[in-house]
């Protein structure tokens, strides 16, 4: 498969960028994704830029819908969202803050009401099962959605159909959209062992997901369908929120705040 290598560093500039512009917020949920996103389109992935609908395309819901402006770029960047959609963002654009469905685009899912796409992502996964078709879903959520009850429903429901064609990927950036998660539910320590039990020992990883060479490493064993796996598989990814702009790294009140109203300005020239 032929296919247009993203560049982690491209795709954190355009996505400072898209929010800057725009004055748009949630850009900080946005950048903690770029690298495990960008590896999952590069490395692994089926998708065909030609035909945004090819049955035989994985699918990827973005249940964190709130930080999507980087899943935006890389669409654009690939071909699937044209350029004009991100150049008259919060101005005109029918990409939303959340995600919403747009199979033109490969958005599968409208997301950003947090819980509902693992139960989307579960279902899909069921039915390609139920089809015997090889497709894989790969579910992104945030480590604050994890307290929605919706999500644990999906869990079981996944362990209990041997899902093995469905891929959770948890955003483990420590903060939701007012606080730190360890300080309104579960820290990520403990939350990383409650999901280990859903899973095999061979499908469950918590890694750097900074690190690209560990993000291809773990993500091989579900792709490679010579494999054989007894149940789904789960990647806690250890992330910086805000990574890559040190005036909003790990700061929770940039969940939502633009950095521009404090000042900020993107530069070209700075960002190359």
């Amino acid at each position: 498969m032929n296919r247009k290598k993203l560049s982690t560093k491209d795709v954190r500039n355009e996505t400072i960028k898209l929010s800057c512009n725009s004055g748009a917020g949630h850009l900080a949920p946005s950048l903690s994704t770029i690298e495990f996103m960008t590896v999952l389109f590069n490395e692994y992935l089926t998708y065909n830029t030609d035909n945004p609908e090819d049955e035989f395309r994985d699918r990827v819901v973005f249940s964190k819908g709130h930080g999507a402006y980087a899943y935006y770029v890389i669409l654009n960047k690939l071909g699937f969202i044209p350029d004009y959609e991100l150049e008259t963002y919060h101005n005109g654009s029918s990409l939303k803050g959340c995600l919403v469905q747009d199979k033109r685009y490969m958005l599968e899912a409208s997301t950003g009401s947090l819980g509902h796409g693992l139960p989307i992502a579960a279902g899909m996964a069921k039915s390609f099962k139920l089809q015997s078709k090889k497709n894989k879903v790969i579910c992104i959520v945030g480590d604050g959605e994890m307290q929605e009850g919706s999500n644990f429903e999906a869990l079981a429901f996944a362990y209990r159909h041997k899902l093995d064609n469905l891929l959770l990927i948890v955003d483990a950036n420590d903060f939701q959209a007012m606080d730190r998660v360890g300080d309104v539910a579960l820290d990520n320590d403990r939350l990383s062992k409650v999901l280990s039990v859903y899973v095999e020992e061979d499908c469950f990883f918590d890694i750097d997901a900074h690190d690209e060479s560990i993000l291809k490493e773990s993500f091989k064993n579900f792709f490679d369908d010579s494999v054989k796996k007894n149940s789904f598989s789960i990647c806690i990814a250890r992330t910086i929120k805000g990574k890559g702009l040190p005036l909003i790294e790990s700061q929770a009140k940039y969940h939502f705040r633009c950095p521009t109203e404090d000042g900020y300005e993107y530069s070209e020239d700075e960002n190359e």
